[in-house]
């Protein structure tokens, strides 16, 4: 998308600077007023700052109504050497007069500009009228210049998402406001914005930018608010997360991942106790020790997450039901955690659980895990 953008807005320059270029080759006096008159090829004017004039014949005038722009006229003049030439043009109330002028066969002048005609002079009663043609000025490179722009937001936004889930890893619903909906967002915005400004603003380009970055920083702003107020009220703030020390026995569902013996507890259920943090196969009610492994070791935890993309499949896309039954899942978030003795010391354990059952295994893990402050015991 910024390749295809790129090349649209080096087009549109083009056809911008030929288009625009027009006015230059109008003669102006020394305060800068427009005389009229006009840089016409021969002597000291050379292409392509200067009109080269032909002089028609008018050989006839044909009215073609347009149900969209109203009167449009053919024009069909003739030209040196037996040739003909056919142009159709949209004719306005104060141009009346050109016509009937023409319409009595009789001659012309065309002004020719890189190879368009331009302007349309026809002599009536003593004086000559003028008629520029919609190439005056052009609007050719409005298109390229408008799509250009939008293309280059969403290559932008797209471009933004890429390089967060490189960086930061993969799709987390506490990443996916600030990776994909809100520079998706702004910089789509910012785009149409400078697509809007393309259709106002032809003479000047930085109009565009300017307007596309107006648009960008509105929409930046309000989907910044948007985002902070979904962090604050709809997903948990991992800074406030506190433990709560298990009392009685809860068992729901979460992984853990680790290497060596680490690897057979990942069981897909979890139970939390006076006894400490376990990995149970399923999820019976009960207080027995069917079913049940103990960690093998004490673990230090490290900080709280939401899954990364170097993680495990079934941490990161791993879905954790509600334990009164509820249908909407809860937030997946991982513990992670460092082993402090045990058979692998010093290994990295990832422990998944939902955003209601998180507080749970901490409480376990805090628990378990002995004070630096406390006396060894005999």
């Amino acid at each position: 998308m910024l390749g295809a953008a790129w090349q649209l807005a080096r087009s549109a320059e083009r056809a911008r600077s030929v288009d625009l270029d027009f006015p230059r080759l109008a003669i102006h006096d020394a305060q800068g007023r427009d005389t009229g008159r006009l840089k016409v090829c021969g002597g000291r004017y050379q292409e392509p700052f200067c009109m080269r004039a032909e002089q028609v014949a008018v050989d006839e005038v044909l009215l073609k109504l347009n149900k969209k722009t109203g009167a449009r006229y053919q024009f069909e003049f003739g030209r040196t050497g037996g040739r003909t030439l056919a142009i159709k043009l949209d004719i306005d109330g104060a141009d009346r007069d050109l016509v009937e002028a023409a319409d009595g066969r009789g001659r012309a002048t065309l002004f020719w500009w890189r190879d368009s005609v331009r302007l349309l002079e026809v002599p009536a009663g003593g004086e000559e009228l003028t008629l520029r043609t919609a190439h005056y000025p052009g609007r050719e490179f409005v298109l390229p210049a408008a799509f250009g722009a939008a293309l280059a937001g969403l290559g932008a936004a797209f471009l933004w998402s890429g390089l967060w889930r490189m960086v930061r890893g993969g799709v987390s619903r506490l990443n996916w406001p600030w990776q994909t909906v809100v520079p998706g967002v702004t910089f789509t915005m910012a785009g149409l914005g400078g697509a809007l400004g393309a259709f106002f603003a032809e003479d000047r380009p930085w109009t565009m930018a300017w307007t596309g970055g107006a648009v960008g920083a509105l929409s930046a702003v309000g989907m910044a608010c948007w985002a902070y107020r979904l962090m604050r009220r709809r997903l948990p703030t991992l800074v406030r997360m506190e433990p709560i020390v298990p009392v009685v026995e809860r068992r729901f569902q979460g992984i853990v991942w680790g290497p060596g013996p680490w690897q057979l507890l990942s069981m897909g259920w979890l139970r939390t106790g006076p006894q400490g943090l376990a990995a149970v196969s399923g999820p019976a009610v009960g207080t027995g020790s069917f079913g049940m492994r103990l960690l093998p070791g004490t673990l230090r935890l490290v900080r709280v997450r939401p899954p990364h993309r170097d993680d495990p499949l079934r941490l990161r896309f791993g879905r954790y039901g509600r334990t009164d039954g509820a249908e909407e899942a809860q937030f997946g978030l991982v513990a992670e955690c460092e082993a402090l003795d045990g058979p692998v010391p010093g290994a990295r354990i990832l422990i998944g659980a939902g955003s209601e059952d998180l507080p749970h295994v901490l409480g376990a893990l805090s628990a378990a895990t002995p004070s630096p402050l406390s006396p060894p015991s005999a």
